[in-house]
């Protein structure tokens, strides 16, 4: 199961967390609703069997950024948290502890092929 989020990150329109940011906390916690409402909406779309201990998961991360700049994909964190309560809320799994969700691996895609925008792709594999 895969999920796809085009996010901003202007100083405009600010729509991701970086773990090498400092925000204002009323900043981030705005960023972070956004965030996770934006994620249970799209999981909520989703009528499938939620993940549990019985039957967990893993999930692999895919940053594709505007630029060609090099990129730490780990640094995003903070917003693929946010993603992942949203999706939590959405009933996609029942907790993201790591007895659920049993791997997160973070890489790089390539270009988003949409300008200032970062595409962030959620891949969830089930573990038999």
């Amino acid at each position: 199961m895969k999920f796809e989020f085009i996010l901003s990150n202007t100083k405009k329109q600010k729509q991701m967390l970086n773990a090498n940011d400092r925000p204002h906390w009323t900043q981030k916690a705005k960023i972070t609703a956004f965030l996770r409402d934006t994620a249970a909406r799209a999981g909520r779309q989703c009528n499938c069997t939620p993940y549990s201990k019985k039957r967990p998961c893993g999930l692999v991360v895919t940053i594709y950024a505007p630029t060609k700049r090099r990129l730490d994909p780990p640094n995003f964190y903070p917003t693929v948290k946010a993603l992942v309560d949203g999706l939590t809320d959405a009933g996609i799994w029942t907790d993201d502890n790591s007895e659920v969700i049993k791997f997160m691996t973070f890489k790089r895609g390539g270009p988003s092929e949409i300008p200032g925008k970062y595409r962030i792709r959620l891949e969830i594999k089930e573990l038999l």
